[in-house]
């Protein structure tokens, strides 16, 4: 995915979910009631601050929308296991086969054991390395 789309939806997403919830935290305190048609006057100005973040916060859906489209149609493609992660379903090739593997796998890694472990190293279990 592209990552200025990214920091683009996430800065609009930041920025409307605050501006939309916390003012209504004050409007609570102030005594505004909730679930109403009609509310008082007095609290005209912070549902509208409310409202801008609504809108802000719908808009941030369009940077993310673009970016997964774009990602989709022009990213590029992924390995079988981009993440270099130990567990079992990172073994099996990607799109799986129907039985996921040709041969039984052998388990060598505990399952918290995260990342590549170099050749020779011994791998200590997550139950141990806690001790």
């Amino acid at each position: 995915m592209n990552e200025t789309l990214g920091k683009i939806h996430f800065i609009l997403t930041f920025i409307g979910t605050n501006l939309t919830f916390l003012p209504m935290h004050e409007l609570g305190l102030q005594g505004m009631p909730r679930r109403v048609a009609m509310y008082d006057a007095q609290f005209e100005a912070i549902n509208v601050i409310c409202t801008y973040g609504a809108y802000l916060l719908a808009i941030s859906v369009i940077p993310f929308t673009l970016n997964v489209l774009w990602s989709w149609m022009a990213g590029a493609k992924a390995g079988d296991n981009p993440w270099n992660a130990l567990t079992l379903e990172w073994t099996t090739a990607s799109p799986p086969a129907i039985e996921n593997w040709e041969e039984l796998p052998i388990v060598t890694h505990g399952p918290y054991d995260y990342g590549t472990v170099t050749e020779g190293e011994p791998i200590i279990p997550s139950s141990e390395a806690t001790a």
